[in-house]
């Protein structure tokens, strides 16, 4: 059973609100802060933040709102483009820097001489980043401004309807479906399993040459995203491929409806899966905010009463008494 329009869009914007708070309040921190700025495992959180917040301002605002009025925020040709590019863009790119997430841990934690010079650090840190998000980038500015489209702007469906420029065609919806949204989960997937895998055989070895607790944070880090998008997004992706390979829509249509809503959340939640996983963040919203600490009972100095031993039954029972 789909879930009914009105209940997506308030569930949309209930989410929607803190989870922008939470990616300001991380991008604040990260940024601000010169050595949390620095660290290469946090470059690729920033990355997913900043793309993150552009698509809660933009796509589920625009989502939201057709969700519930049933027609567009702005009703105008040059704003479908916009909505139907930073969507088409944004999303697949969250999820290749996740997948790119998943593989650096393995470089950052087992095989860390590949960024220590500044040219390694360009090939096997920087430019990955922006690779990531040119993929995706290239292929729709293509399909949106380049090629022409014969598609017809619907101001009653999400992104209009424009995102059928893509579709129209069965080798280029095949094509976008394979390489924008399918080979990520895989990778996510496969090296996550490989970092759990290397993990406990390094911990099970006699002499362990990796010591764990300057990494644990990077691995539980990656790896509760990885899980995150696994559960949310890899759904209704599955299924996408599956229907343009050939499997009839009418099968688990209402499953998929409801897991492509859900597949939003991956992105939503993101802010609040950075948070718990980035240990200076908790430490300075303690400060920031004395009332969350734990208090802990005072202690202090006791004055101790000394009795004298006196013999006797009534002397016993009296200092018992006391």
């Amino acid at each position: 059973m789909a879930i009914p329009n009105i209940v997506r869009s308030w569930l949309y914007q209930g989410f929607q609100i803190p989870s922008i708070l939470f990616g300001v309040v991380i991008l604040y921190y990260l940024l601000m802060d010169r050595a949390l700025r620095n660290a290469l495992n946090n470059h690729v959180i920033i990355a997913m933040v900043s793309v993150g917040l552009i698509l809660q301002f933009f796509d589920v605002t625009a989502l939201t709102y057709i969700t519930r009025t049933g027609t567009e925020l702005v009703s105008t040709k040059a704003f479908c483009l916009a909505w139907v590019s930073i969507r088409s863009i944004g999303f697949p790119g969250v999820i290749n820097l996740v997948a790119w997430a998943s593989i650096e841990r393995h470089i950052l934690i087992f095989h860390a001489n590949l960024v220590r010079t500044k040219t390694k650090r360009f090939f096997f840190h920087y430019l990955p980043l922006v690779i990531c998000m040119m993929i995706p980038g290239v292929f729709y500015i293509t399909m949106y401004f380049i090629v022409p489209c014969s598609i017809t702007m619907d101001y009653t469906k999400a992104y209009c309807g424009y995102y059928s420029c893509v579709t129209v065609n069965p080798s280029v919806a095949l094509y976008d479906a394979i390489v924008n949204y399918l080979i990520s989960p895989f990778i996510i997937v496969i090296f996550s399993v490989a970092l759990i895998i290397r993990v406990l055989v390094s911990k099970c070895r006699a002499r362990q040459r990796i010591q764990w607790r300057n990494y644990r944070k990077m691995a539980i880090q990656l790896l509760s995203i990885s899980f995150l998008y696994i559960v949310l997004y890899c759904p209704p992706i599955f299924l996408y491929v599956a229907y343009l390979a050939g499997l009839k829509q009418i099968a688990a249509i209402s499953y998929y409806s409801d897991s492509n809503y859900f597949g939003y959340y991956a992105i939503t939640l993101t802010p609040f899966i950075c948070a718990l996983s980035l240990p200076e963040l908790r430490m300075k919203f303690k400060i920031c905010f004395p009332c969350c600490r734990r208090r802990r009972p005072a202690i202090g100095p006791q004055a101790l009463m000394m009795t004298r031993p006196t013999a006797g039954p009534t002397a016993a029972i009296a200092a018992i008494a006391q």
